[in-house]
């Protein structure tokens, strides 16, 4: 359990005893009174776990399986073992049938230790060049470097 659902459980035990009320609990835990509400009806049901949210320990729906992880590695390490990402992931998609993100290749191939094709330069500033004199343009009076 951490801090935040120890400190919820806490507050709520505070509310069933009478010690404060509900909406002060909802202030001190950092929530709306309805979802206060909420919390304590999932504390006197089902105690301590409660304050645990339903989906802790369990694996996200959008996870790519173990199989489908190896068979990419694979592939990206003979049949496209010259490609970028983008075009990995392109490739994937057209030839293999599997659609996955650029990013989900890149993220897969970084934890797999395999180094990017190539390093990533930040974009340079380009200075603009100053305007060129003119016959007939303005005076400036005020010292200005602006035209």
């Amino acid at each position: 359990m951490s801090q935040r659902q120890l400190q919820r459980w806490h507050v709520m035990g505070l509310v069933e005893v009478g010690k404060i009320t509900l909406k002060e609990a909802g202030e001190k835990i950092g929530v709306s009174y309805p979802q206060a509400k909420r919390i304590r009806r999932a504390v006197r049901q089902k105690g301590a776990k409660g304050v645990i949210h339903a989906n802790v320990g369990r694996p996200p729906p959008n996870r790519i399986s173990e199989t489908l992880r190896q068979r990419m590695l694979e592939l990206s390490l003979e049949k496209y073992k010259e490609f970028n990402d983008t075009h990995f992931a392109e490739k994937l998609v057209e030839q293999e049938g599997i659609e996955v993100s650029r990013e989900t290749v890149r993220r897969l191939r970084g934890r797999a230790g395999m180094e990017p094709k190539r390093r990533r330069r930040i974009p340079q500033h380009r200075k603009r060049r100053e305007r060129m004199a003119q016959e007939g343009a303005m005076v400036l009076w005020d010292g200005s470097p602006h035209l």
